[in-house]
């Protein structure tokens, strides 16, 4: 049996390097924006306190800018906003605004302090209805305006939380239970 000469083994080294270093490179070169997009705020669902909810902000964390919320049965959707940009300040009664797919959704909310954020958040309830089914399943940009400034939040990736959230909505209430022993 002969052995390799040393020119053979390192010719074999050399053409597993040029093989490894593009996919080491390519690797390398994704890390970064996988990791980026981790921090990028998207829609996702989660669960709170019998109640679901469609989450716009970053999972996993507690920044969220937007997020609408129901328990089974119920015929309002709850909705909590982060405004940060408007100018709006706590305690002021503003009229919101919510457009996408060419429909919209007006509603009046008073501003409530943000202390981390320095901004005002708007919580209120919404019925569920057509509009707001359409507005949450509608493609493109979601618009909220508040006191005249529009920040604009894409739907990219909204269909599959936003199909959980009204499917939670649209469940039968759960039965009362009685607490008295049997």
């Amino acid at each position: 049996m002969t052995q390799p000469t040393l020119a053979t083994r390192f010719q074999t080294c050399l053409r597993r390097v040029f093989l490894i270093a593009p996919l080491m490179a390519l690797t390398l070169a994704a890390w970064p924006a996988a990791a980026q997009d981790d921090e990028d705020p998207r829609w996702y669902h989660d669960n709170y306190d019998q109640k679901t909810l469609l989450v716009y902000g970053v999972p996993h964390s507690d920044y969220t800018i937007m997020m609408f919320a129901c328990a089974p049965g119920e015929k309002a959707v709850e909705i909590y906003l982060q405004d940060e940009n408007s100018g709006a300040r706590p305690g002021e009664k503003l009229p919101i605004r919510l457009r996408a797919g060419g429909q919209h959704i007006q509603f009046s909310a008073t501003g409530l302090e943000n202390q981390d954020s320095g901004g005002a958040d708007f919580q209120a309830d919404l019925p569920l209805n057509d509009t707001l089914r359409h507005v949450l399943s509608a493609s493109g940009d979601l618009a909220v305006t508040i006191k005249g400034h529009t920040e604009r939040y894409p739907l990219a990736g909204i269909a599959q939380p936003a199909a959980t959230l009204l499917a939670a909505c649209d469940a039968a209430k759960p039965s009362g239970k009685s607490g008295a022993a049997q």
